[in-house]
């Protein structure tokens, strides 16, 4: 062994010191790496090695009270393997035999001449060189052993044949494959049984491609362990060539990457989850550059996550301009956990656009290596809900400015809007409607209502059949009476939201609409009396123009008859006026043509020159929400005075408004000027000879009686055109 630079510590024990000194002497000259010690007895020499370190021991056999023998087998105890060397004077063949089997290094006998200084010296360096070689392998041996131990897989000695016959395992055998190293080493069972059938084929070329090019390969490939579950495992292997005609084996290491390949693949799922998100997600460095973006980012910069990565972010300066200091930096130096809110301004390519920002720490190992960054555009949503509060401010507003109370509850009886009328109105307190609570609400209405259990039957039957709509007068306690409405609150999308309520103090207007009756049954009494007391005088002037024709002939008689006649319809006509005036007690779903044809069939009776019309859509089915008899008088009115201004063979059409809030009737007669359209509507008033001017009163107050208006103008065909309008078609 070359021991360039090393010092042997060699401890010589002879109970003669001239000797001792001499030979460490010549020792020292024959080799300037020995470093020689020396006792004159076996106690000092123990009393030195139990202090100091010595690589070798020379010792003579025949000494005072311990032998070289008995001084070895004291060393053997307490120094173990340490360099032995019996160098005696005294030789003999049982002295030899007894020195060996106490585990002697070397025997040597002393000699006259300088070789056998040389041969000792010879037989240190090597009884050395040996013991740190093979301290050294041990030391390598247990490092590789340890390494082995440790290492999360196995290593391996395989022959380079199909079936990968094993010759050596080491490692984590059995955790690994669910086979013992005896299993593989005894060809019970070879690694090309354990490979998983669909790898096979595909890892055999693989291997042999690489060794051919490099004589050395790594592969990835599943396994089937003893118990059958599914492995991943991760192999790097090399050529060792074989000896004469033997295969070539191979020499590697196996480790286990299942927990590897399913971290990975959820980091892979995680990285598409990341880069498939529709938001913008990122890790800033600490200077605030893109360190990693996904694909949302990337595209709402109009680049590639490549070429976005390591450029400056244009969010990161106004997030910092709102605030005082630098809160980027906070978050990097730990003072702040969090920094979150929204960002609008100008952004490259989008115009203005509004963000919505969460920042925070990226620590790793307890040390903030970055930022991480998620944002997404509210821009859209912003301007959405700037858009449904500005409604709701409208409809608050609106709410407010009528007359009428207007409560509105969800599908969860929960209140969701009402207006101060309301509160007003049925004087409730208001910590009650802003709790949200309908049924408290309602118990606090029924406790002022006059018949409170009339009124709680009728909220339940409502309720039961939620797609109602209903109006009812409803009487309270304090002698008020309240208009109520209410009907089902529908979406868009058809589905049902909750249900509004309407309150209208009417209590003024009830008591008007009884004075109205009251005064319409006087009127009604009186056109009957006026009616009745006249029709007796004309009969008797009738019966007298009858017996004057027969007497005489005169042109008087005619006028005469003419102003009977007249006076006939004048009295007819007022006790209609009367009648139609009386308010409507109930209506109805009226089909409208129907009803058409028939005040047509009536008044054009004999005039089969004039012809009535539809407009284009008139063929469908029209509903319309009337007092039947009132709408048939409304157009026998309008047909009548169409027939006697347009003369003989005029068209009338019928129609709906084009914004569906009525209909219309028009002539091709000769119209009504312009300044004469708001009178024709007055009583009495009449352009024709023998009219009595009641027609259009009638019509208009029909109209008035339903709620709706009339008006007049021309017609498309220089005629009148009369029209209806607050009319309510049901569906």
């Amino acid at each position: 062994m070359d021991f360039a630079g090393e010092t042997v510590r060699v401890l010589h024990v002879d109970d003669n010191s001239d000797l001792v000194d001499v030979t460490a002497t010549v020792l020292e000259h024959e080799d300037d790496r020995l470093c020689i010690e020396t006792a004159t007895s076996v106690d000092s020499a123990i009393e030195r090695l139990s202090v100091e370190r010595f690589d070798c021991i020379v010792s003579d056999y025949d000494m005072p009270g311990q032998n070289g023998i008995e001084f070895l087998e004291t060393v053997r105890e307490d120094h173990g393997d340490l360099p032995f060397i019996l160098y005696t004077g005294k030789g003999s063949e049982e002295i030899a035999s007894d020195a060996i089997s106490a585990g002697v290094t070397d025997y040597l006998q002393k000699g006259s001449g300088t070789e056998q200084y040389k041969l000792l010296a010879n037989r240190i360096c090597n009884a050395v060189g040996a013991r740190r070689s093979r301290r050294e392998l041990d030391e390598r041996t247990r490092r590789l052993e340890s390494l082995i131990s440790s290492l999360p897989g196995m290593v391996y000695r395989r022959l380079n044949a199909p079936d990968w016959p094993m010759e050596t395992v080491e490692g984590e055998i059995e955790p690994l494959t669910g086979y013992t190293a005896a299993d593989f080493e005894t060809g019970e069972v070879a690694w090309g049984d354990v490979l998983h059938p669909e790898e096979r084929d595909r890892i055999w070329e693989t291997v042999q491609d690489a060794l051919a090019a490099q004589d050395e390969f790594e592969v990835t490939y599943r396994i089937i362990t003893n118990n059958g579950t599914e492995k991943w495992m991760w192999e790097h292997g090399h050529r060792v060539p074989g000896e004469a005609d033997e295969p070539d084996a191979l020499e590697g290491f196996i480790m286990d990457i299942t927990d590897l390949r399913e971290r990975e693949r959820k980091l892979e799922r995680y990285k598409r989850m990341v880069n498939t998100m529709p938001e913008s997600a990122c890790i800033y460095d600490t200077e605030g550059r893109f360190d990693l973006v996904n694909e949302y980012l990337a595209s709402f910069y109009g680049s590639t996550r490549e070429e976005l990565e390591g450029e400056p972010s244009s969010l990161l300066p106004k997030i910092r301009s709102e605030y005082e200091g630098d809160p980027y930096q906070d978050l990097i130096d730990g003072e702040r956990d969090e920094l979150r809110g929204e960002v609008s301004g100008e952004f490259p390519g989008h115009g203005y656009e509004v963000l919505e920002y969460r920042l925070t720490p990226l620590v790793i190992d307890g040390t903030v290596e970055g930022v991480v960054g998620v944002t997404r555009e509210v821009t859209e949503q912003r301007e959405h809900e700037m858009e449904i509060a500005r409604q709701r401010s409208v409809l608050k507003a609106q709410q407010e400015a009528v007359i009428d109370g207007i409560l509105v509850v969800d599908e969860d009886d929960t209140i969701v809007s009402y207006n101060e009328r309301f509160v007003d109105m049925w004087d409730i307190p208001r910590d009650i409607v802003e709790r949200g609570d309908e049924e408290v609400a309602l118990g606090w209405a029924m406790e002022q209502v006059a018949e409170p259990e009339a009124f709680r039957v009728d909220v339940e039957a409502l309720y039961e059949h939620p797609e109602m709509t209903a109006r009812d007068e409803l009487e309270l306690a304090d002698g008020r009476v309240f208009d109520r409405y209410t009907a089902p609150v529908i979406a868009e999308d058809g589905t049902r939201f909750g249900r509004l309520w309407t309150f209208r103090d009417i209590t003024d207007l009830t008591e008007q609409k009884r004075e109205l009756a009251r005064q319409n049954e006087r009127l009604e009494e009186f056109a009957g009396v006026v009616s009745h007391d006249l029709q007796n005088p004309l009969q008797v002037a009738r019966s007298r123009l009858m017996l004057a024709r027969e007497e005489c002939d005169s042109v008087h008689l005619d006028s005469l008859d003419n102003a009977l006649q007249r006076m006939n319809d004048i009295a007819d006509n007022v006790l209609r006026l009367a009648r139609e005036g009386v308010d409507i007690e109930v209506t109805e779903p009226v089909d409208f043509r129907e009803t058409t044809d028939a005040a047509w069939k009536i008044v054009a009776d004999g005039d089969e020159a004039a012809e009535l019309r539809y407009a284009a859509d008139g063929n469908r089915e029209w509903i319309v929400e009337a007092d039947s008899d009132r709408l048939s008088g409304l157009f026998e009115n309008l047909f009548g005075n169409a027939i006697e201004h347009g003369g003989p063979g005029v068209t009338v059409t019928v129609g709906l408004l084009d914004d569906g809030t009525g209909f219309y009737v028009s002539d091709d007669g000769p119209g009504i000027p312009a300044d004469e359209r708001e009178k024709v509507f007055e009583a009495g008033y009449s352009t024709a000879e023998d009219g009595t001017g009641f027609g259009l009163r009638i019509a208009r107050q029909i109209a008035e009686i339903h709620g709706w208006e009339i008006r007049v103008t021309d017609s498309e065909d220089g005629g009148a055109r009369f029209e209806i309008t607050g009319v309510e078609f049901p569906e």
